[in-house]
């Protein structure tokens, strides 16, 4: 009996996923009937994974679909629409049908009803089921509203050394040179004795009013701006250079959240690891409106009289290596003169050689030595030592003879 039941939801299951062959959908049945699903297949750009999907614009609030079926019996049920946010949208269909011949043409009105304040992309997926005959599924993308709205009443504050100051009202930064990502001139500077700088969120009606906010979903703009409340996405920091320094967010918000008139308090820590400074951009992400970008410059260098003390280290180390490359540059050189001289007239009319080696003969004694003797010949250095091996021979005989009689 088991299997009797089993079996029979396997022949469902395959009789409710198979294609229905009958099945045609267009959006103009006067250019064709089926431009979006042919023969029960969808096309390319209708499919789930079809790499240019088909978007409809914001400005299009109302859509149309064609149906054409042998069944002339299909009503509301046949036809889901789906779609993954119900916070923005609350989209709905409408059904017609007329027969055309042999075949029944369905078609389907769908009412996007978007929200016009902010803006959002939403994916819509409709299910076609054609009773005794199979299903299938054509899927598409919408534009509702404008993402890159800014959302008015978003105010933040910032303590930092224990001073509060607003930097960004209705959305936009108070004072863009100090903040501003799109410029180079950013010059807020967060000194390296500062671990942590926090931020006040917070939402600011400008024009409060004690009117009731209507029930039901919501479309117009000026009553979704009163409505003191969005949702942030979780905020992240872009370090510069992540060797130098890390930061990090604490706080409720600190994953996102919802926003209201209530003070919500997000904390930026600090971590030096190295010298220097590094660019960090801090973003506040929003789920239905353009996103805030804040620019600071966090310092991790040494205090100013240790810095001083290190400087003067590098710069004396600095003026000794200077010293010992010009030397060696002398020496070099020296060599080099040297050894041109020594090409043409031999090593012992070298001057540098020379002395050196009588230099070192006559500290190690060896210059009347047989080993010094020996050297010298070798090199050709005989007759131009500091002593002279033969006894002078410019003395005249009478200078002997006195020398003699001493």
């Amino acid at each position: 009996m088991i299997l009797y039941y089993i079996l029979l939801a396997s022949l469902n299951f395959a009789h409710s996923s198979q294609i229905c062959k009958s099945l045609h959908v267009s959006t103009n049945l006067k250019k064709t009937r089926d431009d979006i699903v042919s023969k029960g297949i969808p096309s390319k750009q209708w499919n789930r994974k079809a790499k240019n999907p088909i978007i409809v614009p914001a400005s299009q609030n109302i859509d149309y679909l064609y149906i054409t079926s042998d069944n002339p019996n299909m009503g509301l049920d046949n036809f889901q629409l789906d779609f993954d946010d119900h916070y923005f949208a609350d989209s709905t269909i409408k059904l017609d049908h007329r027969q055309n011949g042999q075949h029944t043409e369905y078609a389907i009105q769908v009412n996007y009803k978007c929200k016009q304040y902010g803006g959002t992309l939403i994916n819509y997926e409709m299910t076609f089921l054609v009773p005794n005959c199979g299903d299938t599924q054509i899927y598409w993308k919408k534009f509702c509203g404008n993402p890159l709205t800014l959302r008015e009443g978003f105010t933040v504050d910032m303590i930092y050394k224990n001073y509060r100051q607003a930097i960004i009202k209705n959305s936009e930064i108070i004072n863009a040179s100090y903040f501003d990502q799109d410029l180079d001139n950013y010059v807020f500077n967060v000194a390296r004795d500062i671990n942590v700088i926090q931020f006040v969120l917070q939402m600011k009606s400008s024009n409060p009013t004690n009117d009731p906010i209507p029930e039901g979903f919501i479309t117009d703009i000026e009553t979704l701006k009163a409505i003191p409340e969005v949702n942030l996405t979780q905020p992240y920091v872009d370090i510069e250079m992540e060797n130098v320094t890390k930061a990090w967010f604490e706080g409720d918000l600190a994953k996102g959240g919802l926003i209201t008139e209530k003070e919500n308090l997000l904390t930026l820590n600090f971590k030096c690891f190295g010298i220097g400074t590094s660019k960090i951009e801090i973003t506040f992400p929003f789920q239905y409106f353009k996103d805030i970008t804040l620019v600071i410059v966090k310092d991790c260098n040494f205090a100013y009289k240790v810095q001083n003390v290190i400087n003067a280290k590098y710069q004396e180390s600095d003026r000794i290596t200077f010293i010992i490359y010009i030397i060696i540059i002398c020496i070099v050189t020296g060599l080099f003169v040297n050894l041109c001289i020594g090409r043409k007239k031999g090593l012992a009319n070298i001057p540098l050689l020379i002395t050196f080696i009588n230099t070192i003969l006559c500290i190690t004694c060896q210059q009347k030595s047989c080993l010094g003797k020996f050297i010298r010949k070798r090199l050709g250095l005989i007759g131009e030592s500091f002593l002279n091996d033969e006894p002078d021979e410019s003395f005249t005989s009478s200078q002997k003879q006195f020398y003699g009689s001493i």
